[in-house]
């Protein structure tokens, strides 16, 4: 499930939004970084790729090739999944 980061309006499109698309809910660009499933607001550059330029403000449209609009319910069990590996780990660090 693909949805608007800004007001959770669902995107039914087939493959990656174009650079120039905007929510048909609250008109934000959708091919954004925070729309992106690389955007990590806590590291330094807010992208874990490092093949990719830093772009200025993070909801504004770009043209990044590795743009990959966020799946809500994959991103989900990626996180239960990282979470529950960080804690795996700490219970048997030496």
């Amino acid at each position: 499930m693909k949805k608007c980061q800004r007001c959770g309006e669902l995107w039914d499109g087939v493959n990656q939004p174009s650079s120039r698309r905007v929510c048909e809910g609250c008109g934000a660009y959708l091919h954004t970084c925070v729309n992106c499933h690389h955007f990590d607001p806590k590291i330094s550059n807010s992208c874990k790729l490092t093949t990719t330029f830093y772009v200025g403000p993070r909801d504004a449209p770009n043209y990044c090739e590795e743009f990959e609009m966020t799946n809500f319910q994959l991103k989900a069990a990626e996180d239960r999944t990282q979470s529950a590996r960080t804690r795996w780990e700490e219970l048997f660090k030496n």
